[in-house]
């Protein structure tokens, strides 16, 4: 019979693996859990049982004087906190019990299996193979020329650039794995990789997000120098100047597109002068709201009121102000967004810990960095889109959090 640590670990994959459906809901007792929740709330309920048999111990590893508890906790305080001093709405209490409450459980869950690094890789391995599906998927769209009306691709995404924030971790998995010892000598799986790469690369040139394209450049560096199995400094200026090499035959193909004319010319109505609008607006709800924010899922509702203020705006559907920290301000007040900071910078400093460590063996150290790169890359992508308000976006936001903390959990001492 499954020990109850494994059965949890089993449902957290298992919610890896719903990641492209994250959309899908069904209704429990009135209330609304989307499919990556199911497999959490019975990991809980496991757990629970787990409890009652003294399997585990509850609390531990809730401790305020932690920095990384505290950055955590203050992030959800203040969502809670601009949720309560503003209207009440449902769709902003299903919002909180699904980009906090649900994937903090999992953080925790997670944690109190006390995963090793075998099971940390086997939740990135299901990661990276749910992207591959992701992206084989989306190429089916492009062969039934389903694309959006200026030639992009963006499969079941609302959009590309949710398609391609969706894909992009693939690329930095595909080269962890890559240099793993265990796929050393097996063709098969380096098949599996490169045909993975191939697929993810396709996917990624034709959602035609130069953001994406952009933050996964200057991620890709900062893992490439960190990444022990590459130490050379040769082998790194070979792979860096081949990355560089890629990207701009990206730009060169692209260089023809309605887009990229868009953007290069500086259009009236280019994605970039509606970004300048949108944030002009948001800055000035800011001012508005300075310390509680609007409240969690109500920008969209904020933005059509202040447009008295401004000229016609470019565009009027929007639900996020593209830009990450902008988002946190306005909807967790500046309580969530410190929190936000703090859990970010403290998880950071944790896994530089490792990186800097000459006692650490060279499979953590590669842990590390992947997991560096990935949150550099949603930090960098943050300044100009908002890589976590969507349930799958959350959800993979927490699952690295537990993943990176899950890593350093025997360097546990209060920081």
């Amino acid at each position: 019979m499954l020990k109850e640590k494994t059965i949890i670990q089993i449902c957290i994959a298992v919610s890896v693996l719903f990641l492209p459906f994250a959309h899908l809901k069904v209704i429990i007792l009135g209330i609304p859990l989307y499919s990556v929740e199911i497999p959490i709330v019975t990991a809980l309920v496991v757990y629970l049982y787990g409890w009652w048999r003294g399997a585990f111990a509850p609390s531990t590893r809730i401790d305020v004087r932690n920095l990384l508890v505290l950055g955590a906790g203050l992030f959800f305080f203040g969502a809670a906190l601009s949720f309560s001093l503003n209207p009440f709405s449902w769709t902003g209490l299903g919002m909180i019990k699904t980009w906090f409450v649900i994937p903090l459980i999992a953080v925790w869950l997670w944690l109190e299996t006390k995963p090793d690094k075998r099971e940390i890789e086997l939740i990135v391995f299901v990661w990276l193979c749910v992207i591959g599906v992701v992206s084989l998927m989306s190429l089916g769209y492009l062969l039934q020329d389903i694309l959006t009306f200026d030639g992009r691709l963006r499969a079941w995404y609302s959009s590309p650039n949710y398609l391609a924030f969706f894909v992009a971790p693939g690329i930095f998995f595909t080269h962890y794995f890559a240099f793993h010892p265990s796929v050393s000598g097996k063709k098969i799986l380096q098949g599996f990789l490169l045909l993975t790469l191939l697929l993810l690369t396709m996917t990624l040139f034709l959602t035609h997000s130069y953001a994406v394209w952009a933050s996964i450049a200057i991620a890709g560096c900062i893992f490439f120098f960190l990444d022990r199995a590459v130490f050379s400094w040769k082998k790194k200026g070979a792979i860096i100047f081949l990355f560089i090499a890629i990207v701009g035959i990206f730009i060169f193909f692209e260089s023809g597109s309605e887009k990229w004319q868009a953007v290069s010319s500086l259009q009236e109505r280019s994605s970039l002068s509606s970004r300048l609008m949108i944030w002009d607006v948001a800055t000035k709800i800011i001012s508005f709201h300075p310390l509680f924010g609007i409240g969690i899922g109500r920008f969209q509702e904020a933005y059509l009121s202040f447009q008295p203020y401004f000229p016609p705006y470019l565009e009027w559907a929007v639900p996020q102000p593209h830009n990450l920290y902008l988002a946190l301000w306005l909807e967790t007040g500046l309580v969530g967004l410190s929190g936000f900071v703090l859990l970010c910078t403290m998880w950071l400093k944790r896994l530089f810990t490792i990186q800097k460590s000459q006692s650490e063996d060279v499979s953590r150290r590669r842990l590390s960095a992947l997991f560096i790169s990935i949150l550099s890359f949603s930090l960098l992508l943050g300044l100009i889109d908002t890589p976590f308000f969507k349930t799958d976006l959350a959800f993979i936001f927490w699952l690295l959090i537990a993943l990176g903390t899950s890593l350093t959990e025997k360097q546990n001492n209060i920081e």
